[in-house]
């Protein structure tokens, strides 16, 4: 039988087993499992298969949910650079002008003084950014989950959070509008 240790697997059958119970996470876990030894076109077949289970089993909002407890780290690294450049502006807009005059990983828009956009102009994902394929959006929700630990840590404040496009879907960059 495959081990199941690649943390992208570990990380869904514990927000399975946290969101809908320890039967739906076994059963995932058993039909599904992934070797961090894993190479680039089974982890992005595995991710497709995830997806697909996914979407066979659960509700759009429970996905999300799922999705989001997936992120790969909690995102204070990023929040501290990001906050570098909102301490310094006397206003959000200045934030997001300032942040991108400086930084390439990832841009803004700005939309209003309660909303951007955050963008990440390449895919990041280490199990699907590789191969030259589309995945189910259902798959870029875990960026939603990495956007709202990096924007609370930012502003302090709940965040609203919501995919608008990726690159994995056939979008030409990453969008995650961001509220507070």
């Amino acid at each position: 039988m495959v081990k199941n240790d690649n943390a992208h697997s570990v990380r869904l059958v514990e927000s399975l087993r946290k969101n809908v119970g320890y039967r739906e996470a076994d059963e995932f876990e058993e039909e599904y499992p992934l070797s961090k030894s894993a190479g680039i076109e089974k982890k992005y077949e595995w991710a497709k298969d995830a997806c697909n289970y996914l979407e066979e089993h659960f509700d759009t909002e429970t996905i999300i949910k799922l999705r989001k407890e997936c992120r790969c780290n909690d995102g204070k690294s990023i929040a501290n650079k990001i906050l570098k450049y909102l301490n310094k502006a006397n206003s959000i807009e200045q934030f997001v002008n300032t942040f991108n005059e400086n930084e390439t990983f990832a841009f803004f828009e700005y939309i209003s003084d309660n909303k951007i956009l955050f963008c990440y102009p390449e895919c990041y994902c280490a199990c699907v950014k590789r191969v030259p394929k589309e995945i189910s959006k259902t798959w870029c929700y875990c960026t939603l989950g990495n956007a709202e630990g990096i924007f609370q840590e930012v502003f302090k404040k709940d965040i609203k959070v919501t995919l608008m496009k990726s690159i994995k879907t056939g979008g030409d960059k990453c969008v995650i509008a961001v509220e507070w």
